[in-house]
C-alpha cells in the first residue's frame, strides 16, 4: 500500500490527495529534462498535438502538448507504470488505462482556468469516472497560477454550469478553495468530479505540469476515440 490511512481518508472526503515527495530528486531531474525535450518537438500532423496562445505582441506561445506518451517511452514508464500505476490501482480498485495526457506549459502571462469539473467534458465516451495525476515540473505558487481545489468536495453529481462548462457563481461560492502549492517531486491526484481552478501566471517564468487522466481498465480503453474527437473539434494549428 502506498497511501496512508490518513491520505485515503482525505481522498474519500475531498476527491483529491497531495502526495509530497513522491518522486526522488533524480527522477525530478529526469522529468524536467524530458519536459524540455518535448517543448522542442516540432508541430507534426497525426502524432503529438501542440497548442498555442497569443502573447500581447501577437507572437505564438506554446500553451500545451497532448498525446505525447506514445512517443516518449521514459515518460510513459514513469507516469503510467511503477508507483504511479500502483497508487492508481489502490484508488480505483483495479488497474488503470490512460484516457488522455497533456502538459500545460503555462508560460509567463498564461491564461487562467475558471472553476470547473472535468467529468462533463467526458460524458460522450462511455466512461463514468476518471482520475487525473498531476506531476509539477515547476514549483506552484499563487503568483504563477497554482491549482486551487475545492475543499471537502467529494461528490457523485455534476454541479450546475454556465453554457461554457464553467461552474456557476453560486456553486463556486459554496466551497472554500485551497491552493495546492506543490513542488517538483510531488504528485497530486484528483477525480473528475472535484471542482478545481487555476489563475493567470503573473510570474516571470513558466508553471509547467503533466496531467495524465486515467480510467478503470474494466470501463474500456477510450483514448483513441478521445483523440479522434479532439482532432476533429480542436485541431492544432
Amino acid at each position: 500500500m502506498i497511501l496512508s490511512t490518513t491520505q485515503r481518508a482525505f481522498w474519500d472526503r475531498s476527491g483529491y490527495v497531495w502526495l509530497r515527495g513522491f518522486f526522488s530528486p533524480a527522477v525530478v531531474g529526469d522529468l524536467v529534462r524530458w519536459t524540455e525535450e518535448l517543448a522542442t518537438w516540432p508541430d507534426t500532423s497525426g502524432k503529438w498535438m501542440r497548442y498555442y496562445e497569443r502573447a500581447g505582441n501577437g507572437s505564438k506561445v506554446l500553451a500545451r502538448i497532448e498525446n505525447y506518451l506514445p512517443y516518449h517511452e521514459a515518460l510513459e514508464a514513469l507516469l503510467v507504470r511503477g508507483r504511479v500505476g500502483a497508487v492508481l490501482e489502490e484508488l480505483l480498485g483495479e488497474p488503470a488505462v490512460v484516457f488522455k495526457d497533456k502538459i500545460n506549459m503555462k508560460a509567463a502571462g498564461g491564461a487562467a482556468f475558471a472553476p470547473h469539473q472535468d467529468a462533463p467534458a467526458y460524458v460522450d465516451f462511455g466512461v463514468p469516472y476518471h482520475v487525473t495525476v498531476m506531476a509539477p515540473v515547476d514549483a506552484f505558487t499563487e503568483e504563477n497560477g497554482c491549482l486551487d481545489m475545492a475543499r471537502d468536495a467529494s461528490q457523485s453529481a455534476f454541479l450546475p454550469q454556465n453554457p461554457d462548462g464553467t461552474l456557476r457563481d453560486d456553486q463556486v461560492d459554496r466551497f472554500v478553495w485551497d491552493p495546492v502549492l506543490a513542488v517538483p517531486g510531488d504528485l497530486i491526484l484528483f477525480d473528475s468530479l472535484v471542482p478545481h481552478r487555476s489563475g493567470v501566471n503573473r510570474s516571470g517564468g513558466p508553471r509547467r505540469a503533466h496531467y495524465i487522466t486515467y480510467n478503470r481498465r474494466s470501463d474500456g480503453d477510450r483514448r483513441a476515440a478521445y483523440y479522434a474527437r479532439k482532432r476533429e473539434l480542436f485541431p492544432q494549428e
